[in-house]
This record gives structure tokens, sequence and C-alpha cells, in this order.
């Protein structure tokens, strides 16, 4: 099971960044396409491929947080599509074995006694667009070792929960379990992830206290150890994903605690 961290507000590089987590002793580096400097249309693949080598570790990728590749919208939606093929291109090069999105929820409108989610309520355009989407993605990766998961965020709807479904009938999409998320919703996505346990590869790690997360490990009253342990027997590699690099250096001090036996070893 390896351990990495995400790219952070404070750093100012990739490799400074790299520089960190080869202190850490961590093994891998989530580059973030939010920020400006992660942008899959600017990294160098040479250049990350070097990084790589020289602090030994390897990258995945956390693909921007309002990318919808399913919106009606067709320019924008072509836009999202041509933006997605470019990452997956990059992760493929790179030998990334994951890139992590989230599901999109859409508009809904808000009636006197409902949300109504346009997604839902056009379902079958829905769907058509979900096929697009799945199809661009399998015509990248099938073949290679990357995979794209889906994280769950604040609570997948029923439509949505059939929508994934249909992705993870794919082998090129698995999904991410990010335990702060899910404790702050009251682990409402937990039967969808047990159910589909075989597919969870990746996982987002750090504490939570109430809807509160991001916190460092021990910061909060998340059940880690039972986290870390799920983890393990799924091989799902997991980001300590603070959002400083005081509470980054925090958790990794006391992810020990955390461990299963078979991997305390490895600390």
């Amino acid at each position: 099971m390896d351990f990495g961290m995400p790219y952070l507000l404070e750093m100012h590089s990739i490799e400074e960044c790299c520089a960190l987590a080869k202190e850490l002793g961590l093994r891998f580096v989530e580059l973030n396409a939010n920020f400006p400097i992660c942008q899959p249309s600017i990294l160098d693949t040479a250049e990350l491929q070097q990084l790589g080598r020289k602090y030994e570790l390897y990258f995945t990728l956390h693909i921007e947080e309002e990318c919808n590749p399913f919106t009606f919208n067709e320019m924008v939606r072509n836009a999202w599509l041509k933006s997605c093929r470019h990452a997956l291109h990059l992760a493929v090069a790179l030998h990334m074995p994951i890139v992590n999105m989230h599901f999109p929820h859409g508009v809904y409108i808000t009636l006197p006694d409902r949300k109504t989610f346009l997604y839902d309520l056009y379902g079958d355009k829905f769907h058509a667009q979900l096929a697009e989407f799945r199809a661009m993605c399998e015509d990248v990766l099938s073949g290679t070792s990357t995979r794209i998961t889906i994280e769950n965020t604040d609570g997948w709807h029923p439509h949505e929960q059939r929508a994934i479904e249909f992705l993870l009938e794919s082998p090129v999409f698995g999904l991410t379990l990010d335990i702060g998320h899910s404790h702050g919703i009251g682990d409402a996505d937990e039967p969808f992830f047990r159910t589909h346990e075989e597919r969870l590869i990746h996982m987002h790690g750090h504490d939570g206290l109430g809807k509160r997360n991001h916190l460092a490990l021990g910061d909060g009253e998340i059940n880690l150890a039972a986290r870390f342990a799920w983890a393990e027997r799924c091989h799902a590699r997991v980001v300590l994903e603070t959002k400083t690099i005081e509470t980054l250096r925090a958790s990794v001090a006391r992810l020990p605690k955390y461990l299963p036996d078979i991997c305390k070893k490895m600390c």
C-alpha cells in the first residue's frame, strides 16, 4: 500500500513538492489540475519523468473539480472531453496509475417540495453523454495500466449511482474513497463502496470532525485504522490529503499508529 501527498498551496514548484515527499518517505505526488502550475496542457512530460527518477517517486493526477464532460452545452462538453483526453494521454505517457475526478451533480431545480436534478429528469440524454465519455476514456486507456477513478464528495444520488455503475462496467474505471468527505455525510455512500469494493483502488486519507475534514491524522474522530485496513485489503494507494505542510508532517509522523501490522514494517 503506497502513501502519497497532494500538491499543496504552500508549494512554489512541483519539484519542491517532490522533495518534501521524498523527505517524508512518501511514494507519490498527486498533481492537482485546479492549480495553474499543474495544468496538463503545460506539464512537461520529460521534466516530470526526470523528477520521478531524481526523487524516486511517481505521480497521480486530480483533474479539475469543475470538470463536467456531461453538460448539455455541446461546446462546453466538447471542451471538457478534449481537456480530459489530454489529461489521460499525459497520464499514460507518465505511467500514472490513477487519474481522479469528482462526479458532477449538474444543475438542479428547486421546487417547493424537492430538488429535481436535470441529469435525472433528462436521463436518456445524460446517459448518451455518459456513454460518450466512457468511450473516450476506453479509447485512451485500454491496454494501459492507467485508470480513471470517481471520487465521492457530498453524497451520490440514486441516478448518479446508476451512472457510476455504468462507468464501472468498463475496466478502465475505478473508485476513490475520500474518507473525510464520507464521514462528513454520515458515510452515506459507504454501502455503494462496499458493493463495488473490488473497484476501490484509490483513497484520500485525512481525519474529520463532524463536517470538517482534511485534518491531520489523529485530530478528528474517523476510525483511521479501519479505513487503512480497508485500503490495504483492496490494494488501494492512499493520498494523505491534508492542506498544509504542517498537517502533512503530523500525519506522516502519526501514520504507523493506524496501519495494519503488515504495513507497519514499511514505515
